[in-house]
């Protein structure tokens, strides 16, 4: 049982994160407040569950509790709820969340187990609030399962597509550093190609796709301009390739897609594009196939624009 001091601790690192939440999100639309809310809540969740031998069912169990919490249950997964934001979106504020939660468990007694409890206690905080602004709770409870599910989903992605390229495209030296950047941007800009032709996307869903890549590099130290507009396309990378890159890569991911249930195409653009960034930061920070970061960065950038103009090898929904 946690002593009074341990408890005040943590209603004073709850009441910090509440503040923090105001500084970082600037929109004034009470709507999108909730929801990037929600999903850097869903952020914290995840960071705590990354902590365990079996995510799934802390997970649960997470859920189960704040639904008697709030008393109800989450809305038909088949609803068509326009509460969900694009896969990007949800990556970035979701990100934002893990870090927050990685930030906060370095002052708590018990690491990130407390800092579980507070984002559980900040849902059911705000949950009343949020209805009072007419949000049922279980269209809530629904995006905050989905967000969970998503980012937790994207972490593992990232680790096993890295581990593919790593133990199965670059293995033996049977393709370069080079080769598997271009290679594995090429799959997730024929991903983004595909959630193209299938959803209506905005005029800035390009750049957002891009910074995903970018983000998820930075995290992990990439060096060197933040601005990947700038760079220009890597010289060895050719058009021709890109089939050959699609057709040794792709089949390992889309199974892993299939196996594990995710649909969307954004969402599996988004998985691949963070397995990119992150390959950029291996390489880069770690000297695995010692590729100059500017480079490194070109190649990932170019695979992706190569990917997502290769049309013939679109895998049909």
């Amino acid at each position: 049982m946690s002593s009074p001091d341990s408890q005040e601790r943590l209603k004073e690192e709850a009441k910090n994160i509440h503040t923090r939440l105001e500084t970082l999100i600037k929109d004034k639309d009470p709507k999108v407040r909730m929801i990037r809310s929600l999903c850097i809540y869903a952020g914290m969740i995840t960071e705590t569950l990354l902590e365990y031998e079996e995510p799934d069912v802390i997970m649960e169990q997470a859920f189960h509790r704040i639904a008697d919490l709030v008393r109800a249950d989450p809305a038909d997964e088949k609803t068509d709820d326009a509460l969900m934001p694009l896969a990007y979106t949800l990556d970035h504020d979701t990100e934002l969340g893990r870090l927050l939660a990685r930030n906060t468990a370095e002052k708590l007694p018990k690491g990130l187990d407390d800092l579980h409890e507070i984002a559980i206690a900040l849902i059911i905080s705000d949950f009343p609030l949020w209805e009072k602004d007419g949000y049922a709770r279980d269209r809530m409870l629904r995006l905050l399962v989905e967000s969970v599910i998503a980012s937790l989903t994207f972490e593992m992605a990232t680790q096993d597509f890295c581990d593919l390229l790593v133990e199965d495209f670059m293995a033996d030296n049977a393709h370069t550093t080079a080769q598997a950047l271009t290679g594995l941007g090429a799959v997730a800009g024929n991903y983004f190609y595909i959630a193209q032709t299938q959803m209506k996307l905005p005029p800035e869903a390009e750049t957002e796709f891009m910074n995903v890549m970018v983000r998820e590099s930075l995290r992990h130290g990439t060096p060197g301009t933040k601005n990947w507009s700038t760079l220009a396309a890597a010289n060895d990378a050719e058009d021709k390739h890109i089939p050959e890159y699609l057709k040794e890569i792709k089949p390992s991911i889309e199974e892993f897609f299939v196996l594990i249930g995710l649909e969307d195409p954004l969402g599996r653009a988004v998985a691949v594009a963070k397995a990119v960034g992150r390959m950029v930061a291996v390489i880069s920070v770690e000297d695995v196939g010692q590729i100059h970061p500017s480079i490194a960065k070109s190649l990932a950038k170019t695979g992706m624009i190569l990917g997502a103009h290769y049309k013939e090898h679109v895998i049909p929904a």
